[in-house]
């Protein structure tokens, strides 16, 4: 079959734009579109629901998550040609190459791979759709350019890329050390202090930050070095704000604990800023609602890979934003001659640079691109007339993806207890906020740190001759964490998480109306209210003047969810091929520029559809696993009442297993197939029923 999965029902007596498809194992998924366009998704396993959500972004958001993944891949050249090529080296120099994303995907939880697995057999699923009826599915953006197949690695890239993006901070050290050497310590210290106790905090504590006696080296750098640092980033990140790239901005959230609401219930905002929204351009983020046996799920997904980010289950209301707290350190590293040939000084030898070559392709040719990293990171930048390369040693270098285990699990926590367990899973800086049904709320200042143990002083740069190194990371336990039960209340605009906690070299907790203080509009709002309700909630945003890209304000009522949330400037961004735009283009704008939101239909719709649809045809689906050891599930799929039979064959044709021979009703049914005592080989699986046989090859390894 030329077509991977096609689909097999579109459904003529809901929406035109509700569909059934099939998913690789065989099930079944439904894909309901609400009158927003929000595709809610339910299937019968987690596999298949994370191939309905990959399908279902495609469909939205396909030249969408096409740019983002040329951009985490180091790939948008191909596209801009040279305007964007130092993107493309920057991507490169500090990313992972395809054996590296295959390591770290191999460590992940197996029912995570396989939802990257089934979230890309989505995406190509709707590829297929659009190759085989490209005046419906094919969007405009393809007319003159092909869509190349979606692989796994591209969704861990992207991940990667997101993550660093909203979750790594720090490595300004070169900056720091300019400012040192341009203005002297007495003015250093004083502008600059590795612990400001006048910030605003989320948490309430009595705690000071440990007083310490910091070292530096004396290294010194030319000024024109950090400059030239900060103008790339700063690049970097005016082409992604202007062509509709995922970018950093801030973001904001609240949560009210069963002490400090008018009814006793816990609610919630989240209010993520990821650039945007702006009416004439497409959202960077999306909303869905996944349903399955393992979780059931709505709010923020990001087009690319699957889960939800930010969101809510039947038990938990939750959100993060970004925790700004420093996970990465420069390392000036010495080389032995004016080039990267000879090597640099680590621990009392000339140590070789670990060197990669790129091919960087543009539409007008490639070029080749040689980058390098020491003991410590990838080298960044360097300044050879004094023998000097600056390499990032980060605390998450090749720990990113723990953010999809803990994505993953989050989904599925029942209690805050299991969510902080997850949130363990995590190295990014973020803020966890979660609420529960029981009216808690909960706090965590996540991410691995280092423990500062090394004396360096947290804003300059560290030597690299092996003098320097890190001693460990913070404990878990010993981040900022807690339940305000002082207040009843939680408030985050990214902003300090306690007292005691030290700034890093990053310097934004500083200074007027910033990072530092622009928290208390949010706790000066809140602590004039009399008991919190919903509706105060929601209007948390107008009473500080300010949109998240998405917003969702829950409240947890014991026994459900009442939801809101809103995602301008629209659901979708797909234009047909006649230029033709989507219906849910710009249909949520009127509601954010009146401050208003939507009910989120958690659990309406796709109840629904599950219960209405029933199978159009007697079928026998393709087993899952295949290959498989020692277990595989049969499916089949019965439009009416009959008497089944199911047998497994070996290669010689004789019965080495009976199944089933028995009545069934209409509708969906699997059978597992244990094979301890069988061996290894290929077999047959033979569904007979009346005058129907159907046949499946499945391969037990052993």
């Amino acid at each position: 079959m030329k077509y991977r999965y096609l689909i097999f029902c579109l459904l003529t007596f809901l929406q035109a734009e509700d569909m059934t498809l099939l998913a690789p194992d065989g099930s079944t998924v439904f894909i309901h579109r609400d009158e927003y366009g929000v595709p809610h998704v339910v299937a019968d396993n987690q596999n298949a629901v994370s191939f309905g959500q990959g399908f279902a972004e495609a469909q939205d958001r396909l030249f969408q998550m096409d740019l983002n993944r040329r951009g985490s891949l180091g790939r948008l050249s191909e596209l801009y040609g040279d305007l964007t090529l130092n993107m493309d080296k920057d991507i490169r120099r500090l990313g992972y190459t395809k054996s590296e994303y295959d390591e770290m995907f191999a460590e992940l939880e197996i029912d995570v791979r396989e939802a990257f697995s089934s979230y890309a057999a989505g995406v190509n699923t709707y590829v297929d759709s659009m190759t085989a009826n490209p005046s419906k599915y094919k969007p405009i953006d393809y007319a003159f350019l092909e869509f190349e197949p979606w692989e796994v690695h591209h969704s861990l890239a992207f991940a990667v890329y997101f993550c660093r993006l909203f979750g790594m901070f720090g490595g300004q050290e070169l900056t720091r050390l300019t400012e040192l050497q341009d203005n002297g310590w007495n003015w250093f210290d004083e502008n600059l202090p590795v612990n400001d106790t006048t910030c605003t905090t989320t948490l309430v504590d009595e705690g000071r930050a440990m007083q310490q006696d910091w070292s530096y080296s004396g290294m010194i750098i030319p000024d024109h070095i950090a400059q030239e640092v900060a103008d790339h980033r700063e690049a970097i990140r005016a082409f992604a704000e202007e062509n509709g790239l995922i970018f950093k901005l801030g973001s904001f959230a609240a949560a009210i604990s069963s002490t400090s609401s008018a009814n006793g219930n816990a609610m919630i905002l989240g209010c993520p800023q990821m650039g945007g929204p702006n009416y004439n351009e497409t959202s960077r983020t999306m909303e869905i609602e996944l349903q399955c046996p393992d979780f059931h799920v709505g709010g923020l997904s990001i087009p690319g890979f699957p889960g939800v980010v930010i969101g809510h289950s039947e038990y938990l209301g939750w959100t993060n934003t970004s925790g700004v707290s420093d996970n990465v350190d420069v390392y000036i590293d010495s080389t032995q001659s004016p080039n990267f040939d000879d090597g640099y000084w680590h621990n009392g030898e000339w140590l070789q640079f670990e060197v990669i070559t790129d091919t960087i392709y543009t539409y007008a040719g490639y070029e080749i691109f040689t980058h390098y990293r020491t003991i410590h990171g990838p080298v960044f930048s360097a300044y050879m007339p004094a023998n000097q390369v600056y390499s990032y040693k980060m605390t998450f270098w090749k720990k990113e993806l723990g953010s999809a285990d803990y994505i993953f699990n989050a989904m599925k926590a029942t209690s805050l207890e299991e969510f902080e367990d997850e949130i363990r899973l995590a190295a990014m800086s973020f803020n966890y906020i979660a609420v529960d049904q029981n009216g808690n709320i909960g706090y965590w200042h996540g991410g691995l740190f280092q423990d500062r143990s090394d004396g360096v002083h947290p804003y300059l740069p560290h030597k690299g001759d092996g003098t320097e190194e890190w001693g460990g990371f913070i404990a878990f336990e010993d981040l900022p964490q807690g339940d305000n039960s002082t207040l009843g209340y939680f408030t985050n605009y990214n902003n300090k998480p306690a007292t005691w906690w030290n700034n890093g070299d990053i310097g934004p907790w500083i200074n007027g109306i910033s990072l530092c203080d622009r928290n208390d509009l949010i706790t000066n709002y809140i602590g004039s209210l009399n008991g919190v309700t919903l509706d105060d909630v929601k209007n948390i945003p107008f009473a500080i003047n300010d949109h998240g890209t998405y917003q969702q304000a829950l409240e947890l009522t014991g026994t459900g969810v009442i939801d809101f949330n809103i995602n301008p400037p629209g659901q979708s961004g797909f234009t047909s091929l006649n230029g033709t735009q989507s219906s849910h283009m710009h249909d949520q704008w009127p509601l954010h520029d009146a401050w208003e939101f939507k009910d989120q239909l958690f659990g309406e719709t796709v109840v629904q559809v599950a219960q209405d649809i029933m199978p159009v045809n007697f079928k026998l689906h393709a087993p899952y696993p295949n290959p498989f050891n020692p277990v595989t599930n049969i499916k089949f799929s019965l439009n009416r009442n009959a008497r089944i039979q199911i047998d497994i064959i070996d290669i010689t044709g004789r019965v080495v297993d009976n199944l089933v021979d028995n009545e069934y009703d209409a509708g969906k049914h699997t059978i597992p197939w244990i094979t301890y005592s069988v061996p290894s080989g290929v077999y047959f699986v033979r569904l007979s029923s009346f005058d129907i046989t159907e046949t499946k090859k499945i391969l037990l390894l052993k």
